[in-house]
Formats: structure tokens, C-alpha cells, sequence
């Protein structure tokens, strides 16, 4: 998300989280993480179209697009325990993008899911959002920790797929 907004620099990129302590972390002098050369993209951007925050609801509300990359965990009980995806999180990230968007959005999956998550959660939004319009994109990411950032600055594909609709089709330009 940092790279999209040195990119992008009248796009405004809030990354989001509801635990405190992880958003207080991005928004201090030390990143929670190391990786070369997200220091320096994240100092030219907080703060200016970069924000970490816990309002969630808030900055989801206002988006237009919602980039989704929560834990899918190996499932631990019931069908297909220790081989499936648990994709509990990303059905409640579902669940709240349909309770507080008061306008049409593209929802991005970037969570490594399996094939036919994005119908799942398609269903899940369109069943809880109050007639708003959802597209569904997934964009997985290629990246290799340590050089992440210079992936994301030069990638060697870039891979976005949706619905084969016009609105999935406009979707995927944006």
C-alpha cells in the first residue's frame, strides 16, 4: 500500500487495522518490520496520502477501492482440517465492508485464498449490502520477503482477474 501511494500521490491510502498496537507501530520512528527500502517509501508518504489507522469502518466507509489481505490460517476443526484455508476472517471482512459502505466499491483480494473465494464473497456482499454494487477483483502478490519493494517497483506480472462482465472489465482498469 506504501508503494501505491509514492506512486500515486493524489491517492489517498489508508491502511487499516483493529489492533492498536500494530497502527501505533506503522506510526512510529520504527517500522514493525524490516524490509529494504519500505522505510524510506512510507516516510515520504505518512502523513501526507499514507495514514495508518484503527478506524476501520471509518476509512472503509469512505473508500472506493478496499484492498483485503487479512490471516487465512489452515483450518484446525471440521471439514477439511489441517489441508483447507480458514476463511473466517475474510467472511467477517466481508460482513463489515457490506454493513458500512454506503456507496459501490471494488473489493480486492491480495489474502493468498483459494479459487472460488471471490464467489463466496461476492455472495456474503451481496447478501448484507443493502443494494449497493460490489466488484470483486484478486490481485496475489509475487513478492519475495527482502525484496519486496523493488518487486513491487518493477514486477515481473502483474496478475488481476474479475468477472467477465463490463462492470468486472471496468473494475480491473481502475
Amino acid at each position: 500500500m506504501a508503494v501505491i501511494a509514492l506512486k500515486c500521490p493524489s491517492v489517498q491510502v489508508a491502511v487499516v487495522d483493529i489492533a492498536q498496537k500494530r497502527i501505533e507501530a506503522w506510526n512510529s520512528d520504527k517500522l514493525p518490520i524490516y524490509e529494504p527500502g519500505l522505510d524510506d517509501v512510507v516516510k515520504q508518504c505518512r502523513g501526507k496520502n499514507l495514514f495508518f489507522s484503527t478506524e476501520v469502518e471509518k476509512h472503509v466507509a469512505e473508500a472506493d477501492i478496499v484492498f483485503v489481505s487479512v490471516n487465512t490460517p489452515t483450518k484446525t476443526t471440521g471439514l477439511g482440517a489441517g489441508k483447507a484455508a480458514d476463511l473466517t476472517y475474510w467472511e467477517s471482512a466481508a460482513r463489515m465492508i457490506a454493513d458500512v459502505s454506503k456507496s459501490s466499491k471494488i473489493v480486492v483480494e491480495k489474502s493468498t485464498v483459494p479459487v472460488k473465494t471471490a464467489e463466496a464473497i461476492e455472495k456474503i456482499l451481496t447478501h448484507n449490502s443493502k443494494g449497493i454494487k460490489f466488484q470483486i477483483l484478486s490481485n496475489p502478490e509475487f513478492l519475495a520477503e527482502g525484496t519486496a519493494i523493488q518487486d513491487l517497483f518493477n514486477p515481473d506480472r502483474v496478475l488481476i482477474g474479475g468477472r467477465e462482465t463490463p462492470e468486472g472489465q471496468d473494475a480491473s482498469k481502475h
